[in-house]
């Protein structure tokens, strides 16, 4: 086959076209993104319960949820929430089940649930989604609410109505709402009951479908229309007739606010009231189009917006994707060109070329699989390009290195060319596919981390298997035109030829004798690389190489201060908060400029009762309204345009923030991916919430003696004032039930819904209730008149008892038990987290759950993930090495000498801690990732070694095959470890934020590489002689126990070896 293609070139020339034109044209179709889109394998079951408190939801939705589904197969864990208003339980899926399908069983079961509160809307089951935000338009100006939401519901359908764009969310304003506001002395005044104005409404507003009426001239269609759809037209209802024969519409009896949702919620962008529009991708649909339609509709939708108006186009995720992308893309170029001139250096131009387009050829196939397997072009996939850069030139540079020694010993080019192919196929067709197993164990990483670096091995794996095809099909063709027997003319190959002459005295004169030194020291030699190797081992476990647990953050080019205030707390209060966290920031801007340093800020975006946004692969798009929440949102300048990164503009602000009354917690948002918001999670599960909450002020307390420790809260904190009302005797006797007289409480303060009205895409609940001046304070609910069914009215404290104590907050459960969770987060310089951990596992929580025998105490959170990544990796890890070892052992034909070619795994963790080191980095999840990557191709050099060893062994004894190994394949290996290490450079001295999340990876593959080729030059030929000491060792055992002669010559053949 390798004879076929090398003196068909029409055929070797078609592959290569077949590839570059398939890889061409799969380009165009790939989608761009910062991060790659991955599922969340997650299903919510969400059922809203309008006025309800959280441990009403919690017992009439959440548990009943729980009971109903726990048993389904695939369910990894289930969690739930029951807040004010709403329960949601969320189902995390087993890997190995298709969300959808468990989606479908989830609903079966739900919709059969006949016992939900009658007030509790319809459950809605889905399988939750990434949704990618592209942008924010704020819409500002000095405009009311109502102007800004018909120009931001104007924006939104012209938005849509755009080709490319189908996903835009309005935020930051309260929807619209129909409220009917009717007093209790005007109910008094008419005779009527709240109940009877509700049927009145029902009764009126209401369209309904009469039938078809077919007469001798056809189908007529009958229709009773009567239904309100404005605040007009419900003012227009003929709700009752007087004794005077006089009709009475709803405006005489209460006031109708056609406006807006009975909460508090606004926005300010620039200082001005604000309405945000959040545009999302959907599928193949491109960022950097969208940013292009939206920026120039708001150009010219800006030219007709009346004055005092304006549109701003922000968070433009696609202004950063474009720049990160084309400095990926500059790295891979800068990378490209180094791995030419390092091979332009030891090769012949021709033969440095040849070798090189192999690149594209493996690029382009690796782009035509990513069409296939529906990848994207992103950081991760970039990155993944630039790790194999160095990498798929490994095969060519063997063949090419094998067919120039041929060459220039006289034979012809063809010849040449399919011999020296033939000698290698062997260990270059098993070093790539041991490399590409080395990747295979990132495809099964567990966790969103698993799923964000899945890219990596869809991008090498198949790049790898394109550069194999090329090296053994396309390559050998076009070596055969090199002709080795001209002499260098060009100053170019002159210079080439003085390197490799300069090459070929270093192997001489300094490589050959150390070599021989160690071959004779061979069990000194490797004693010196054990006690290295122990040495680093040491350090690590010693603490003494920095480590973090989990992924390095990624700094991003946003930072929202989120603020969380205790439940209950007045809406003024959480205003107050906003504007000193806003102060703190003025502040910041000043200190800069005393210290002649840029404004950082762009724009700056304030949220009233919701916290809109959020960045990085984990965000949600799920907003939570609450008068107890706040947000300031800024977009900060250009990274290279300031001088300090976001985490160190949120400490200056963080610093400047006084202390801010009610506050539950206060959070900055200034990182893309990576990190955690906690260093220490435990989560303390139970069903006594008292004894819970007991048991997390202890841990909090005991948390607080740690050095490096700070924000430590727990998830619990004080529910809101709760008023309890039960019926009296009285009551019963006037034929009140506690139903009747929840209902009538129920309906004074949150309301009655009347019916629901879709206009244009809101859909508005129309609303009964009292007027606000009545709900405001708590006096005016012992003026409550309750109604019994008789009729008689009674004020409420004659027939029920009110008592005054504290609510739940919202309440958290995991696998069906209440939970709570104390957190803390970490300065990772002065706070071991690890040995913290240990030390509360040991010697700490033991003591807690004697005093809480029923309490349940767990890690979770970022060390959880960890032992859950790196119980996949070694697992996957584990198996990699094994078929590794399958991979060597089969082509070998023997036991022991796989063992020999992988025993340079080890050492390349000298050189990843060496690395890590040397760019003052520490040792992170990341690393670990490139720790196993590096498995596959530091044994490449090692059993291109060990073939040829082997081969030489049967010519001459072994000590001078090993020597003699070492000279003639010390030009491949050194290119091939060059050329990983030169393709990888671009990327270490990458300055830009968001390139540090990978660069962990990139140093322990580099630098990995690097150290390992002095294992591979010097310690595998030793090893090789320690085997074969061993071999006649174990012979001479099996000889002196009473084996035959020919039986022991059958375990191992031996000769004479000199020292």
């Amino acid at each position: 086959m390798i004879a076929w293609f090398a003196r068909n070139g029409v055929a070797a020339n078609l592959l290569m076209g077949i590839i570059l034109i398939s890889g061409f044209f799969s380009i165009k179709g790939l989608k761009m993104e910062l991060f790659p889109d991955f599922d969340l394998d997650l299903v919510t079951i969400s059922v809203p319960y309008p006025g309800a408190a959280p441990l009403e939801v919690e017992d009439g939705i959440c548990k009943q949820i729980e009971e109903k589904i726990w048993d389904l197969t695939g369910i990894k864990e289930m969690n739930s929430f029951a807040r004010e208003n709403v329960g949601v339980v969320s189902v995390q899926v087993e890997r190995t089940m298709d969300a959808k399908l468990l989606a479908d069983e989830i609903k079966v079961r739900v919709d059969s649930i006949l016992n939900f509160p009658a007030e509790a809307e319809k459950p809605i089951v889905e399988v939750a989604t990434q949704k990618r935000k592209v942008l924010a338009v704020a819409i500002h100006g000095n405009a009311d609410p109502q102007s800004l939401r018909k120009l931001a519901d104007k924006t939104l359908d012209d938005l849509t109505n755009l080709p490319g764009i189908t996903q835009v969310e309005i935020a930051g304003i309260r929807k619209p709402e129909i409220g009917i506001e009717i007093s209790e002395s005007t109910l008094r005044e008419h005779a009527l009951s709240f109940d009877d104005v509700v049927k009145f409404l029902k009764r009126n507003s209401i369209d309904t479908p009469g039938g078809v009426a077919r007469t001798s001239s056809g189908e007529t269609l009958l229709r009773s229309m009567g239904k309100a759809r404005d605040g007009r037209e419900f003012n227009e209802l003929q709700l009752m007739t007087t004794a005077d024969g006089s009709n009475l519409k709803l405006s005489d009896l209460a006031w109708v606010k056609d406006g807006f949702e009975d909460k508090v919620l606004y926005t300010e962008f620039s200082d001005e009231p604000a309405v945000t529009l959040r545009v999302f991708r959907v599928g193949k649909q491109s960022p950097l189009d969208i940013s292009k339609k939206v920026s120039d509709y708001v150009a010219k939708a800006n030219r007709t917006l009346p004055e005092g108006l304006s549109m701003t186009v922000w968070k433009d995720s696609s202004f950063y994707l474009q720049g990160r992308l084309e400095m990926m893309v500059r790295n891979a170029f800068q990378g490209l060109l180094l791995v030419f001139l390092v091979l332009s250096l030891f090769l012949r131009p021709s033969l440095a070329i040849w070798v090189a387009i192999g690149l594209p050829i493996s690029f382009m196939g690796a782009f035509a699989t990513m069409g296939l397997l529906g990848a994207s072009i992103n950081l991760v996939s970039l990155f993944a390009f630039i790790v194999v850069l160095g990498i798929l030139v490994d095969d060519a540079i063997v063949v090419g290195e094998s067919v120039y020694t041929l060459g220039t010993r006289g034979e012809s080019s063809i010849n040449a060319s399919i011999k020296g192919t033939h000698l290698v196929a062997m260990p270059v067709t098993f070093a790539i596919i041991t490399s590409m197993v080395a990747f295979v164990p990132m495809l099964f990483l567990p966790g969103w981390l698993g799923k964000l670096m899945k890219d990596i091995p869809l991008v090498v794996i198949p790049a790898l298997f394109f550069s194999l095809i090329e090296s053994k099909f396309i390559l050998p063709f076009h070596l055969s035109l090199c002709r080795f027997d001209k002499l260098p003319k060009n100053w170019l190959s002159k210079f080439q030829n003085k390197i490799s002459l300069g090459l070929e005295s270093f192997i001489e004169g300094v490589y050959q004798p150390f070599l021989k030194i160690c071959l004779k020291w061979r069990y000194l030699t490797l004693s010196l690389f054990l006690g290295l190797l122990f040495t680093t081992f040491g350090l690590i476990i010693g603490g003494h190489v920095p480590s973090i647990r989990g992924v390095p953050p990624v700094p991003s080019d946003y930072i929202s201060v989120k603020l969380t205030m205790q439940d209950g707390v007045p809406a003024q209060t959480t205003e107050k908060a906003i504007l000193e966290v806003e102060r703190a920031r003025l502040e910041v801007i000043d200190f800069l400029n005393e210290q002649n340093e840029p404004n950082p800020f762009r724009y700056v975006m304030k949220t009233m009762g919701a916290q809109p946004f959020s960045g990085g692969p984990k965000s949600s798009s799920n907003i939570v309204t609450g008068s107890n929440l706040g947000e300031v949102s800024v977009e900060l300048i250009k990274s290279e345009e300031r001088t300090r990164s976001a985490p160190q503009i949120s400490a200056l602000w963080r610093d400047r923030i006084g202390p801010l009354p009610g506050l539950k917690e206060m959070y900055f948002g200034d990182v893309a991916a990576g990190g955690s918001r906690t260093a220490i999670d435990i989560e303390i599960a139970g069903h006594d919430l008292q004894n819970m909450s007991l048991a997390a002020e202890k841990l909090k307390n005991k948390l607080n003696t740690y050095q490096g420790l700070f924000d430590i809260s727990d998830t619990y904190s004080g529910g809101k004032r709760e008023l309890k009302i039960r019926l009296k005797p009285n009551g019963h006797s006037l034929g009140l039930t506690q139903a009747d007289l929840g209902r009538q409480v129920r309906q004074a303060y949150y309301g009655e819904e009347i019916q629901r009205i879709q206009r244009d895409r809101d859909e508005v609940k129309v609303m009964l209730r009292y007027p606000l001046a009545d709900r405001k304070s708590l006096t005016a609910l012992t003026n409550l008149r309750v109604r019994a069914p008789n009729g008689i009215e009674a004020p409420l404290g004659e027939v029920a008892t009110i008592e005054l104590g504290k609510g739940y907050p919202t309440i958290k459960r995991a696998d069906r038990a209440r939970i709570i969770n104390v957190q803390s987060s970490a300065d990772k310089v002065t706070a071991n987290i690890p040995l913290i951990e240990s030390e509360l596992s040991a010697n700490f929580l033991p003591d807690l759950r004697e005093s809480f025998p029923n309490l349940r105490f767990s890690f979770v959170g970022e060390k959880k993930e960890q032992e859950e990544s790196d119980s996949g990796l070694a697992q996957a890890g584990g198996i990699c090495l094994f078929v590794i070892y399958a991979l060597l052992a089969i082509p070998f034909r023997s036991y022991l000498q796989p063992f020999l070619i992988m025993s340079v795994i080890p050492f390349g963790l000298i050189g990843a801690v060496f690395g890590h080191y040397l760019f003052g980095l520490p040792l992170s999840q990341l690393s670990h990732f490139g720790l196993v990557a590096l498995t596959g191709v530091v044994i490449n050099d090692s059993l291109v070694l060990v073939h040829y060893v082997n081969k030489r062994a049967k010519e001459t004894n072994i000590f001078e095959a090993a020597r003699l190994a070492g000279m003639a394949r010390f030009r491949a290996i050194l290119l091939t470890s060059l050329t990983t290490f030169v393709g990888l450079l671009p990327i270490l001295f990458e300055r830009s934020l968001q390139a540090q999340f990978l660069k962990p990876m990139a140093i322990a593959i580099g630098f990995g590489v690097l150290f390992a080729t002095f294992i591979t030059l010097l310690m595998v030929p030793c090893l090789y002689l320690v085997l074969e000491d061993l071999k006649k060792v174990s012979s001479l055992i099996i000889q002196g126990v009473g084996f035959s002669d020919k039986k022991a010559k059958s375990f191992g053949k031996f000769k004479k070896i000199p020292g």
